[in-house]
């Protein structure tokens, strides 16, 4: 697709179309933020679509869950909205099991990004039914602050001379802006660190600060984890970022100091 689908009126495909997926270069962003040159990262986008469907031989319809695993360093990032309407595509094709479409979709999205995507689809017969466990960390959004900044501004954030080791802190007050629609988006988001203690009051406004900022999901991630890296200076950091479902599709962003795998993702959380 030669242009951003979002923000647009288009219709949904009627046949498998793999060229309606849209790259946006993740160079970009990260050339605005500077990452490259000054920190350390380490990255995983998962992805989860809930509305992935087709046919078998017979023309049966056919229904699961997809999962998608983008790694950091993937030359581009794909638009939501192209990813959703390229799934669309599915809908009528025959396929002879769900390994067949799997690899296909595999094929596709690490085609379109630029590296190798790992893609698991769960047959909703095999999913058990799903607990929501406690929530490891302390989260912060009981602390009483007050919102000053209306874009992110690291200058807020501050720290104690005291160390912590493995402190995670999260929380659920996090907005951010479609840069394309200015549509809102929600996400809880984790911070998990060992180094000189964070002010947790400082934290939150930080966070918050976001509120009026527009930005992708992954910008918005790798953001976070440059202004804690420079302005915090902890020895090992990561950031796990559980947006909302859009359009059947959930977008969680992890950036790490260390290496993060597809096994080591968050659960999946109760306003997703």
């Amino acid at each position: 697709m030669t242009d951003n689908p979002l923000g647009s009126q288009t219709e949904h495909p009627k046949k498998y179309q793999p060229d309606v997926l849209y790259p946006i270069p993740r160079w970009a962003s990260r050339s605005l933020l500077d990452i490259d040159k000054k920190i350390r990262m380490f990255g995983l986008d998962h992805w989860q679509a809930y509305e992935l469907s087709w046919l078998n031989n017979a023309g049966k319809p056919q229904v699961a869950i997809g999962e998608f695993y983008f790694n950091s360093d993937a030359e581009n990032i794909v638009e939501s909205k192209s990813l959703k309407l390229y799934l669309n595509s599915l809908n009528q094709e025959r396929y002879k099991n769900s390994e067949a479409v799997r690899s296909l979709i595999e094929q596709d999205l690490s085609s379109v990004s630029g590296s190798e995507v790992k893609v698991v689809i769960h047959p909703l017969d095999e999913i058990e039914e799903e607990i929501f466990s406690v929530r490891a960390g302390r989260c912060i959004d009981h602390i009483d602050v007050e919102l000053v900044a209306r874009q992110p501004d690291a200058q807020v954030l501050t720290i104690a001379d005291v160390d912590v080791d493995d402190e995670i802190l999260y929380s659920d007050l996090f907005r951010s802006n479609c840069p394309i629609t200015g549509q809102p988006d929600w996400a809880s988001i984790e911070i998990r660190y060992t180094g000189k203690k964070i002010s947790e009051s400082s934290l939150l406004k930080y966070l918050i600060s976001f509120r009026e900022h527009q930005g992708y999901h992954e910008e918005c991630a790798e953001r976070i984890y440059r202004d804690i890296m420079l302005r915090c200076q902890p020895s090992e950091l990561r950031i796990g970022m559980n947006f909302l479902r859009r359009g059947g599709l959930d977008i969680n962003v992890y950036r790490s100091t260390e290496p993060v795998t597809s096994d080591s993702v968050n659960a999946r959380l109760i306003r997703q």
